[in-house]
């Protein structure tokens, strides 16, 4: 990913004291900005929430071949804006946007860094008896390029559109060739 870094940001990057933090907007319906600096940001207007529930980011690998980007953003599942927007299926194609900023005394330098930014793919809710944590997975703009479209002919298919029709009840059982146009 070609980026270029703002002169002020590479100025400070080659002092010896500086700070970095990681700024995500996840745009919900309600978008969600997180950091995990140890205060708040605000940057552009939003401010990026530094409360507890960004919990990790997967490492995030660039690579010359062509391939399809993907990180994982660990979140804490105590606040339930983040398992209310999962399980009512409000994630679909949702943008994300991982960046880096570098920070003198809490305050900005330069412009962020654009780290990473892809969309929602799926999620995963781990709850135990003493945690809960939801992990979702992002992909780069070209991940679902080898995604199958359309339906699938099975039952179980059919069942979830149509509920209670038998079109494709014994679909499995005729799997053959059929040549068509004889």
């Amino acid at each position: 990913m070609s980026r270029t870094i703002h002169a002020s940001t590479l100025a400070k990057l080659t002092s010896n004291a500086f700070q970095t933090a990681l700024l995500i907007k996840v745009d919900f319906s309600t978008p969600v900005y997180l950091t995990d600096n140890s205060h708040d940001i605000t940057y552009g207007g939003n401010t990026y929430q530094a409360g507890g529930h960004f919990l990790g980011l997967s490492d995030i690998k660039e690579t010359a071949e062509l391939k399809v980007g993907t990180a994982t953003i660990l979140l804490s599942g105590v606040e339930q804006t983040y398992i209310a927007a999962m399980l009512t299926g409000a994630y679909t194609n949702r943008q994300v946007l991982v960046e880096r900023v570098v920070l003198d005394a809490g305050a900005i330098v330069g412009d962020p860094i654009l780290t990473f930014e892809g969309r929602l793919a799926h999620f995963s809710i781990a709850d135990t008896d003493n945690n809960s944590q939801v992990q979702l997975t992002i992909t780069g703009h070209w991940g679902d390029f080898e995604g199958k479209k359309g339906r699938v002919s099975n039952d179980n298919s059919q069942q979830s559109t149509f509920s209670g029709d038998l079109g494709m009840q014994f679909s499995a059982e005729l799997v053959r060739n059929i040549q068509w146009g004889r």
